[in-house]
Formats: structure tokens, sequence, C-alpha cells
């Protein structure tokens, strides 16, 4: 649609350093004649070696990009630039866990994030920092980590806003948090929230709907000029979400809210102890985006958790699939999805080559097993062929 489209112009470049070595050449040597006399002063000097470069974790070099976006409907330069401070030491104290205290410790970080028009005249320019995410990415994480180059997400004409993505990392592990980010286009925040963090966490990637008016993040939906939509369970883990359609979202929850466990003899983690009729109970929702209101409800185990929540599903001719291993496929037409599905696994062919020119045919992975399916797009009712792939 007019000024939502973002186009991007821009590159990173990466420093390799190669190492010459040259071959000894053989040669016929002449008699040594008398040397010439040579004035000391201008014997060269041995060079010092080179230090290399310290590794400190939590800093990084600046990280710049300088890209084109389209701004209802005219185009403008995009300045995006993240610099860690070395000079600037940060410590905090957090608890990982009730009566549990640790320190983290890093470096300050700052992100600026510059707009100029097709004249290259300023339209604004906002400096953020470390402080400013500890609320939506947890302030332990946010200390620890190097100050990564935000991502733009699009321009959302319907917020009057561009959403960015920032990441942040524990350095040397797999455990981060990510913030959503909202600035008008007078580089005032209208939102912070919490994204898709990497190595623990919910399914849910930031996205904004085709039509730009609904914002998907990793806890809340938010509409214009209407309060956040909730997606957290006080008696549930929220497993994932993602977008149906402009009008549509699908919840999932992991029944039984995860609490710290403590066993004799082993150390203390974290679990969840659903009750049996939250066991049979449906987990998962689709909701309307504009109203709230739960359009259907159905039960779904297919998720799995390892480092976060994964629910395995593709996208294939307006429906969405979604795996689980021991049954089968749940499907949810995108123009329908009140109206959703179970094929189980007993009443899908096997597949048996070749494959039809009809077919479609998707991969997906569970926990531990992989599968490829093979979907009749031109039959009214589901006619789907599979087969379990080789590890």
């Amino acid at each position: 649609m007019a000024g939502f489209a973002v186009a991007l112009a821009g590159c990173e470049q990466k420093a390799y350093l190669t190492e010459k070595r040259i071959s000894p050449v053989s040669m016929a040597i002449p008699p040594a004649a008398s040397p010439p006399v040579v004035p000391a002063a201008s014997v060269p000097k041995p060079k010092a070696p080179v230090p290399a470069s310290v590794y400190r974790p939590g800093w990084a070099p600046p990280a710049v990009l300088d890209t084109t976006v389209s701004l209802n409907g005219l185009p403008h330069r995009l300045h995006i630039e993240a610099e860690t401070d070395s000079t600037q030491r940060l410590k905090t104290t957090y608890q990982p866990y009730p009566g549990h205290f640790e320190q983290a410790r890093g470096y300050q970080g700052r992100f600026t994030f510059a707009l100029h028009d097709a004249l290259g005249r300023q339209v604004f320019r906002r400096q953020l920092r470390k402080a400013d995410f500890y609320k939506a990415a947890g302030q332990d994480i946010v200390t620890e980590s190097e100050a990564y180059r935000p991502e733009l997400l699009a321009y959302s004409p319907a917020f009057g806003a561009l959403v960015f993505t920032l990441d942040f990392m524990v350095p040397d592990s797999d455990v981060g948090s990510q913030a959503v980010l909202m600035l008008d286009l007078t580089g005032r925040v209208v939102r912070i929230s919490d994204g898709r963090a990497p190595g623990t966490g919910a399914d849910c990637d930031p996205a904004l709907t085709p039509n730009g008016r609904a914002l998907l993040t990793g806890s809340e939906l938010l509409r214009p000029q209407k309060p956040p939509l909730r997606l957290h369970r006080a008696d549930a883990d929220l497993a994932g979400a993602f977008l149906l359609t402009d009008s549509t979202v699908l919840i999932v929850y992991a029944p039984g809210k995860s609490h710290l466990i403590h066993s004799p003899g082993e150390p203390e983690t974290y679990g969840r102890t659903p009750t049996p009729q939250q066991q049979r109970a449906p987990n998962v929702l689709v909701r309307h985006i504009g109203t709230g209101r739960v359009l259907s409800r159905f039960r779904y185990t297919g998720f799995y958790e390892e480092l976060g929540y994964t629910i395995p599903r593709a996208y294939v001719a307006g429906t969405h699939y979604l795996l689980d291993e021991q049954r089968g496929l749940r499907l949810v037409p995108a123009a329908a999805p009140a109206r959703t599905a179970e094929v189980r696994f007993a009443a899908m062919p096997r597949f048996v080559r070749p494959q039809r020119s009809r077919e479609v045919r998707f991969e997906l992975q569970s926990s531990a097993t992989s599968f490829a399916f093979y979907v009749d797009t031109t039959s009214q009712l589901p006619h789907i062929r599979y087969e379990r792939l080789a590890e």
C-alpha cells in the first residue's frame, strides 16, 4: 500500500585479514662487493608489532546503516547507528529467581535514529540509551549485551510510526532478548514493547498486519487508538502467536504457568505443572484483532520447547498448517479461521513417488522428526500425503 513499502539500500562491510606467504626464490648470487658505507641514521628501525585487538565481552565497534524509506509516498533517508561506549561501565543487580541475587556488568550503549527528507533537511534525530530498554528486554541482558544496530521492520501509516527491533545478547551465550520500538515522525517514542527472545520465550515474531493497522509484539497486539490486547495469561505460558489475516490472530498457550521447582538433591529449575483439567481444555484461541473477540478455540499440543517455544507451521495456498508429531496436522483456513480441522496421520496416505503436478510440497520439523507433506491444492476436501524424512 502507498506509504507502507520500505526500500532498503545499504550494506554491511566486514574486514577480513589475509596472511600472505612468499615462497623463497632460487637465484645465482654474484661475488660479494665491498658494501657501501651507510650512515647509521639511515638504517631503518624494525617496526614494533601491531598489538592484536583484545576481545572485550559486551563491546563492539559502531554499526551504521543508511537506507531509503518511503513515507506516505515520499522518499526519505534514514540513518541508524549503534555505538558501545567503553568509557562508561554499567553494573546492575538482578534476581534470576526469588531470593537469589546476581550482578551483571557491561558498557553503555547508544542508539541513534536520524530521518531526512529528499532535500536533505532533517526531520528528526533521536538518541536512546540502554536504560530505555531495561523494562522491555530485561535489565541484566541489556546491561551485558553489546549495542547491536537496530533493524527497521516497517513504517505504518496507521500508527504514523517507524517500527524497529533491537536485539540484545549475553556475550558468549545463546540467551538474549528483543525490544520493539515505535518512533513517530517527530522522533517521539510511541511505545517500547518486548519482541521475540532468542533462547527463551514464546514463538512470537514481531509483525505488522498486511494493512499495517495492527502490530504483533512478543506479548501484546497493538492497534491505533485502542488499548493493547495483552496475550499473557495467569494460568499458562504464552507458547506463541502469529497473524492469520488483517483481522485475525492465532494464540497458543502452554497450560500451567512456569514456576520454580525444588527437588531434593537436584538443582532448582523452572517447569509447568498443569492440572488435569488444563490438560484437556482448549489451549489455542483465534481472536478478532479489532474487537478482541474469540472466534474459535481448539486443543493443540504440537509445539515444543527447546531454547524457547516453537510452533512448527507452514502457510500454503490460503491455509495454515500446524504440525503435531503425535496426531497429524491442524488446518486453519485464512479466509475462515473459525472453521479449523484436524487431519490425523491415519487419514493421510503415505507418499509414493512421483509427486503430482497439483500437489504442493512443504516440510515441517518437530522436536525429533522431520516430515514432508504433499497437499492437493485443487481438492475441496483436505487431501494430503506425507512421509517421514531420514534424519
